[in-house]
């Protein structure tokens, strides 16, 4: 056999590298194609259906009375007829009341003075909207009246109720009604009798209420634990009162 020289080594080795160069260049230049991976999985957002997308008014007038009555048109149709019932509901109340104008042995019923108004502002916080509804009628004596009330819905457009903001109901207003009655009486607007009442542990005191990221304000009218010219009461318990029993889901940590 005849013996390799070595120029034909050195010609192969040269060969080879440009060959193995040329390969490489070739994998460098080729686009990479990404390997196929699971779709990632899309949280749906909540949509709030509670939240306003225009305001309907309500008015209605005759040589006794005027009306005048706003509430909100949301996104879900059933939160809106609530509030259309509502508003109804509180027309009809107001003419009921007021049906004794159409007496025409009483010389008052041709005044004109006698009112219904009602309008209403949202109050959004991170986990709950609320609307709060201000009520003012004067069918007759001395003043009018005010009125509150209160509707609150989670970011699903669920009612909340006053059993939804603690893990224990019971345990919940025993916890807020002190603290409560306690910021009342530091206002010096009333007697101890009438906070103790109007403001004691039980559900029908603490129906009107206003989520917030610090706590929940509760909303007490004209008479109920102070007099008339005390006016509408507004106390806020932070979050920190009553911590521990808490609904995680309406407030925030």
């Amino acid at each position: 056999m005849k013996p390799i020289s070595k120029t034909h080594i050195v010609l192969t080795v040269v060969a080879v590298i440009v060959i193995a160069w040329l390969v490489l260049r070739h994998r460098n230049d080729t686009p990479v194609v990404p390997t196929s991976a699971e779709p990632t999985a899309v949280t749906e957002q909540p949509l709030w259906q509670s939240v306003e997308v225009k305001k309907e008014n309500i008015s209605d007038s005759n040589q006794y009375y005027t009306i005048d009555v706003s509430y909100p048109v949301t996104k879900d149709d059933r939160i809106t007829g609530q509030f259309k019932t509502f508003a109804e509901g509180q027309i009809a109340q107001f003419k009921d009341d007021t049906s004794w104008v159409s007496d025409p042995s009483i010389d008052s019923a041709s005044s004109g003075a006698l009112s219904l108004t009602i309008d209403y502002k949202e109050q959004k916080s991170t986990l709950v909207d609320a609307y709060v509804f201000d009520i003012t009628t004067y069918t007759g004596g001395a003043h009018g009246l005010q009125v509150t009330r209160t509707f609150s819905f989670n970011k699903d457009g669920r009612a909340l109720t006053l059993a939804d903001l603690f893990t224990n109901g019971e345990a919940g207003l025993k916890t807020i009604s002190p603290f409560v009655q306690s910021e009342l009486t530091k206002k010096a607007i009333s007697d101890a009798k009438w906070i103790a009442e109007g403001a004691a542990a039980n559900a029908e005191n603490y129906q009107n209420f206003v989520i917030s990221d610090a706590g929940v304000t509760f909303i007490f009218d004209p008479y109920q634990v102070a007099a008339y010219a005390a006016g509408t009461q507004n106390i806020l318990v932070p979050t920190s009162v009553f911590k521990t029993i808490a609904n995680p889901d309406l407030f925030t940590k």
